[in-house]
């Protein structure tokens, strides 16, 4: 009988052989264990942020639809999420109602459309967390920055079973809103020769299409700005809004490229603005197939760029100080939920991101020029920026580098009337998320000194 010696006792093989067997099986379900767990984890959580989970039931059984033909009558849905891009700047919760009315077909197809989005990371920087809910209030609402309403048995139906309020206080106050055929219907001002909507889209009116089936869609060169991309495309359709509108202020992003609707011409995607928030009603559907992901995550983050509507507090003065404080408010807010706030409210007056941007770094500069703090800055009309985007590497900026990118920043929106996309600096291009929580930090160090800092730390 074989034998070996390790210096601490002769072992018998067969001995041996018994234990290493049983470490082997050992180890091996003890692998499948945390496999398990860690797929349990995953389905609960993305990266550490709890997405809501509850249980939600829709029925979209019906004859005619201004969505799309449905595979069944009813199913059950659970909240739906995908994990974040590493290192993602800015996260949009996403709530997708797949209640009364709604098409299951359109509802997985926005789910698979940002689930790609992310994947693909088709909008740079930005990341979008989302769930299905088949109930709506003003409770429920208040935890997301976007509601889809999608494809279903009609405008009417949505109209008929979901508060009116509850979608247009949300939208209001900042939220942002993408209606997809029914959806886009229920949200209108008035669809001609049927009925008025909930008017979240106050200069949108609606022509009923009775058309399904694939068409052409052209891009607008306003469509272009938003969406990344241009020209035409085939698309799919079934009985969706061909619109027009009743004010400039809208915007319209899309048209139908033939007469199959029998309206060409028409505005396919169009938005607009209500309140604090911006609306975005499509036509066709293109979160069927074909499957255009990226036209529905840049048309999320257009909604959800902004909370001021018409730049209506353009002309309001504030104070340094008053910035200051803002500025903490926002950094504090952004530690928490790792993305910008719609909107910051400063002496009554609610201002958007773009324009607490002009903000923070006419602040900062003024502070720099030895500027006392309080003195006056003027709310300037600042629109989004077009396509924020940029990636720098983690370091510390001193305080002569981060006055000259906030003057680079002010003479851009001067210029351009809009948010620049990012600012180049030493670390790299740092996106226009990332450069307005760089300047909160810098006034939040100025609000607890009373001075600007040396340097300021940036984390890729």
């Amino acid at each position: 009988m074989d034998s070996w010696d390790y210096g601490g006792g002769i072992i018998n093989r067969k001995v041996l052989t018994t234990l290493l067997l049983i470490l082997s099986l050992t180890l091996s379900l003890n692998a499948v264990t945390a496999a398990t767990t860690n797929q349990t984890h995953t389905d609960d959580k993305t990266q550490g942020n709890q997405i809501n989970t509850s249980t939600t039931t829709t029925n979209t059984s019906s004859t005619r639809y201004e969505g799309t033909p449905d595979t069944g009558t009813s199913s059950t849905v659970s909240a739906a999420g995908s994990a974040l891009a590493a290192g993602s700047s800015d996260v949009i919760k996403v709530l997708i109602y797949s209640g009364t009315g709604a098409s299951t077909n359109c509802v997985n197809g926005v789910k698979t459309a940002l689930a790609s989005a992310n994947s693909n990371n088709l909008v740079s920087g930005v990341t979008f967390s989302y769930a299905t809910s088949s109930t709506l209030t003003s409770t429920i609402l208040s935890g997301y920055d976007l509601l889809v309403m999608p494809g279903g048995s009609g405008g009417s139906v949505y109209l008929n079973t979901i508060s009116k309020s509850v979608i247009q206080n949300f939208v209001k106050n900042g939220g942002g809103y993408l209606g997809i055929c029914a959806g886009a219907y229920a949200a209108a001002a008035h669809t001609d020769g049927y009925y008025d909507g909930w008017g979240i889209a106050p200069h949108v009116y609606a022509k009923a299409v009775s058309y399904e089936g694939k068409l052409n869609m052209t891009i607008t060169s306003t469509g272009a700005q938003v969406l990344n991309r241009s020209g035409t495309i085939t698309i799919s359709h079934y009985n969706g809004a061909a619109m027009y509108l009743t004010s400039s202020s809208a915007k319209i992003f899309a048209t139908y490229a033939d007469s199959k609707t029998g309206y060409k011409g028409y505005a396919d995607i169009v938005g607009d603005f209500y309140g604090n928030g911006r609306t975005v009603l499509i036509g066709s559907h293109p979160e069927l197939s074909p499957q255009y992901p990226d036209i529905i995550a840049n048309l999320i983050v257009w909604a959800t760029s902004t909370s001021t509507s018409n730049n209506s507090n353009t002309g309001t003065k504030v104070t340094i100080s008053q910035v200051v404080s803002a500025a903490s408010t926002v950094k504090n807010y952004y530690d928490k939920n790792s993305r910008l706030p719609n909107y910051v409210t400063i002496n009554s007056t609610q201002i958007s991101m773009a324009k607490f941007l002009y903000l923070l770094t006419t602040a900062t500069k003024s502070l720099g020029s030895g500027s006392s703090t309080s003195t006056s800055i003027n709310v300037k009309s600042v629109n989004a920026p077009s396509s924020a985007s940029g990636t720098y590497k983690s370091g510390s900026i001193a305080k002569s580098a981060y006055l000259t990118y906030a003057q680079n920043i002010i003479n851009f929106i001067n210029s351009n009337g809009r948010a620049p996309n990012y600012v180049t600096t030493s670390l790299g291009k740092i996106s226009y998320t990332k450069m307005i929580y760089m300047y909160t930090k810098i006034l939040t160090y100025y609000k607890t000194y009373s001075k600007l800092p040396n340097t300021v730390q940036m984390t890729a």
